[in-house]
């Protein structure tokens, strides 16, 4: 598989599961739901009501239980299946994504994105990483 289209598969599940407790629940359903409907309808329904069980699952962890990493594996495999099988499910897939981005109330990404932003000036010198950044100047 494409690897552009197994990490937007992965960022809209990790999205997806982030959503599944918080307001606009029904809207994010929909949006899934729409894109279904658009390339897999025979399946439409049962996406339906696997949303609708996530979102069970999700509410009642009030237990401690952590399902989130189980839930996001199961619709990072179904993002995937789909995309595998409809590649121009992607734009359609990126959207949604994105609406989900915007729609977040503290306007921090739900994606785990990163974003970073540095200003030099003179001879400064600026060095930025996402991760782990080894830097051997003398």
């Amino acid at each position: 598989m494409d690897p552009y289209l197994l990490t937007l598969a992965g960022t809209a599940s990790t999205s997806l599961v982030t959503l599944l407790v918080g307001e606009g629940w029904q809207q994010t359903r929909d949006g899934v739901v729409t894109v279904w409907r658009r390339f897999r309808p025979q399946a439409a329904e049962e996406v339906e009501r696997e949303l609708d069980a996530s979102r069970a699952t999700a509410l009642g962890a009030a237990d401690g239980s952590d399902p989130a990493g189980r839930l996001e594996g199961q619709w990072v495999g179904r993002f995937a299946a789909l995309l595998a099988e409809h590649p121009e499910a992607a734009d359609d897939l990126r959207d949604l994504v994105e609406l989900w981005q915007r729609r977040t109330p503290d306007g921090q990404r739900i994606d785990g994105g990163v974003r970073l932003e540095a200003r030099a000036q003179d001879k400064a010198r600026v060095y930025q990483a996402a991760r782990d950044q080894h830097i051997n100047e003398r």
